[in-house]
């Protein structure tokens, strides 16, 4: 059973979420509604013979700018066949100072076709239209020949026309598509190859098919995942050199050891005295510079310094190669035998 600590924090994350979700709600109603949520509203009221293509939400404009919207359109019953339908619209309190005492309405849309809105078209009395008071309805037979450009009307009409002319001639990619066969053919040929495809992805002799259908390629997923877990086991249960290493100490504490007598080794050293006093330096030094003093004394010799012994030398075996040379050549000159 959750503690009473946790029921508070959860009714306070519930509280905390529940308002910051009516935070956004209304913000986004507030936008939604274009800003003008809380902005004063006043109402005005507007007879007219028909309301064909108005309805409840439709715009207000004032020369072409929105300043509020139709509210309510209900039948007056009324004889006067220019007073049938009676509209309610809601306009701005900031904007009936747009709108003088003397202004007209109309019933009018963008396009021919387009949805229909009230337009007033503002007037020229000084004083403006007092909250909850009627404007006058003016037919829109002059305002639509007015806005309607018969010429451009004319251009539009001769452009559906060549539109029209050439789809029926086959002339654009619409007529192809009508007229022709040459798209039908590539549709049904690309039909014909995701036919083709769909059925090699259901073939499980495909590479495709294989892998959807069959487990060769979760195997060879799942081959390599379950190796390295039974290579972890061996590791985990202590088998094979690395598992010893990881289960065992014994190599660890040799290996400690290790780099304990090494660094028995390295203080003895520094303790020796060869590291402490400079004696076995000074000795070599001392038996060095004798070394250096007695090859010093042999080059100061004769026979370094002068070439006699050399000299010499050389005459004694010029002279002994001539006299082998001789005896190569004439032995009997030097063997002599002489009988008593």
């Amino acid at each position: 059973m959750p503690s009473l600590r946790r029921i508070r924090w959860a009714k306070i994350r519930i509280t905390a979420v529940a308002l910051v979700a009516v935070a956004i709600v209304s913000t986004l109603f507030y936008l939604l509604t274009g800003g003008t949520l809380l902005q004063p509203k006043v109402t005005l009221y507007l007879f007219i013979p028909d309301a064909t293509g108005l309805a409840r939400g439709s715009p207000v404009r004032v020369d072409g700018i929105g300043v509020g919207k139709v509210v309510s359109v209900t039948l007056t019953r009324s004889n006067n066949p220019d007073r049938v339908v009676n509209l309610a619209m809601t306009v701005e309190r900031d904007h009936l100072s747009e709108i003088p005492a003397d202004s007209t309405a109309q019933i009018s849309s963008d396009t021919l076709i387009g949805d229909k809105f009230v337009d007033i078209d503002s007037g020229t009395n000084p004083n403006p239209i007092r909250p909850g008071a009627e404007i006058t309805y003016k037919e829109q037979t002059a305002a639509l020949l007015k806005r309607l450009d018969l010429a451009q009307f004319e251009s539009q009409l001769r452009i559906i026309d060549a539109t029209v002319t050439d789809i029926e001639q086959g002339r654009n990619r619409v007529g192809e598509f009508v007229v022709g066969e040459q798209m039908y053919t590539d549709l049904q040929r690309r039909l014909a190859d995701l036919q083709r495809a769909i059925r090699d992805a259901v073939d499980t002799s495909t590479a495709v098919g294989s892998a959807f259908y069959t487990d060769r390629l979760y195997r060879k997923i799942s081959d390599p995942l379950l190796e390295l877990d039974r290579a972890l086991a061996r590791l985990q249960s202590g088998q094979g050199d690395a598992g010893r290493l990881l289960r065992d100490s014994a190599q660890y504490e040799q290996l400690l050891k290790s780099a304990a007598d090494f660094r028995r080794a390295i203080a003895d050293l520094s303790a020796s005295d060869f590291a402490q006093s400079d004696r076995l330096y000074a000795d070599w030094n001392r038996r060095l510079a004798s070394f250096i003093q007695s090859v010093d004394e042999m080059n100061a010799t004769p026979l370094f310094n002068s070439s006699e012994w050399y000299d010499n030398l050389a005459g004694a075996l010029n002279g002994m190669r001539d006299g082998v040379r001789e005896f190569r050549q004439d032995p009997r000159k030097y063997l002599r035998v002489k009988l008593f």
